[in-house]
């Protein structure tokens, strides 16, 4: 269809979204969005996009069809299915390139940052229908370049799990403002001969890519007293190795500091045009978080519950090296039985500062895995966070 075509619809199916990926839907477009495919398809159709001239605003509603098999579920978590928070943050900044593309505004296509995000529930396996909605709050021209503003939604079967104060999307990245990655200690590789108890598992001040494989499966601390938040597994695991992790009980903060090695065959580089999902990039700093309440000794299952903003600079690359996450824990907290860390965060590609994340926020709950997969009970569903009224574990 030509741009004036496009620009005319107001609905678009899993066909005519599947024509977009691959660039084939509008002819001769320089603006047309390059959908990520296959695994890393956001959603599968848009229910409704609109824009109001006169007041210079406008909306857009997607939907995903969610299926108890959807490839997360079987590495996020093993034991725990539960679709990654990160891929909500993603569809919203999706819905707002599409929206920009619908618009006209050429190169308008990435990821800048969000502000004020919230996840109050989660989605589960057996969840039917997932929106996101973005409020088009304005576009911005400055010097050539286009900034574009939305605040979003994400709902599950009509209930409302995320939120996000600001979502951004524009033609060029943030300037970064020169800082530069910790400085690292590899460690040798070497095989995992054994698991290793709970106390040296909270005595560790490195692990290695060994012993992170272990976490990410459930099989490194062989005499846990307490259940023990995870690590995702497979394509979902974002750390590779931990160089440092500290907590200084007085002052309440600690320190994270790992990496991973880029692959320039990883899975995610032919399904997102060359570079790697921003949103996996914000994902490993939950991770990283997420273990660090395990290993500060907190029982329960680790859920991201958000952050204040994040700003990005720049994209990881095929070509790049090493990447290196540097996690400041600013407070360590506890509600009942429940555990809180508070962090900022930075992200570097071989040196480049990739994004900064402020005040992220991760929780660890008791009681609240379905551990049953995929047998459909009470907690095969998501929505609002809630634990087992049998009172057990998983």
């Amino acid at each position: 269809m030509t741009l004036k075509d496009f620009q005319k619809k107001t609905r678009f199916d899993r066909r005519e979204l599947a024509a977009l990926s691959r660039s084939r839907l509008v002819d001769g477009v320089a603006s047309a969005p390059g959908m990520p495919t296959a695994l890393l398809e956001p959603f599968h159709e848009i229910a409704s996009i609109e824009w109001d001239e006169a007041s210079g605003t406008g909306r857009i509603e997607a939907v995903r069809h969610n299926r108890p098999d959807d490839w997360f579920y079987a590495c996020h978590f093993l034991g725990d299915p539960v679709m990654p928070g990160c891929w909500g943050v993603d569809a919203l900044w999706q819905c707002l390139r599409f929206f920009a593309a619908w618009r006209g505004l050429a190169g308008c296509d990435k990821a800048l940052g969000l502000e004020d995000v919230s996840f109050f529930g989660q989605i589960r396996p057996y969840d039917r229908t997932i929106r996101y909605s973005v409020d088009v709050l304005g576009v911005e021209v400055s010097d050539g370049d286009t900034l574009l503003t939305g605040k979003g939604r994400v709902e599950v079967d009509g209930v409302a799990v995320y939120s996000a104060g600001a979502v951004h999307v524009g033609s060029a990245f943030w300037q970064a403002d020169g800082s530069r990655p910790p400085a690292i200690s590899r460690q040798k590789e070497e095989p995992l001969k054994a698991r290793i108890t709970y106390d040296e598992f909270s005595a560790k001040t490195a692990f290695s890519r060994a012993e992170i494989l272990a976490v990410s499966q459930g099989a490194l601390v062989k005499d846990s007293p307490v259940e023990l938040a995870l690590l995702p597994s497979s394509l979902m695991l974002e750390v590779g190795e931990i160089h440092e992790i500290r907590f200084d009980p007085a002052s309440g903060t600690g320190r994270v500091v790992a990496s991973r090695r880029v692959d320039p065959g990883d899975w995610f580089y032919p399904m997102n045009g060359g570079v790697k999902p921003t949103a996996l990039s914000i994902d490993a700093v939950w991770q990283l978080m997420g273990l660090f309440l395990a290993w500060s000794r907190n029982a329960g299952t680790g859920r991201a519950l958000g952050f204040e903003r994040v700003e990005v600079f720049d994209v990881v690359k095929p070509e790049d090296g090493e990447l290196v996450y540097d996690v400041r824990v600013e407070k360590l907290s506890h509600s009942g039985a429940d555990a809180f860390v508070n962090a900022d965060a930075r992200v570097f590609a071989d040196g480049r500062l990739i994004l900064s994340c402020v005040n992220a926020r991760v929780g660890c709950h008791r009681g609240i895995r379905y551990s049953d997969y995929p047998v459909q009970n009470e907690m095969a569903f998501g929505g609002a966070l809630k634990a087992r009224t049998d009172g057990s574990a998983g």
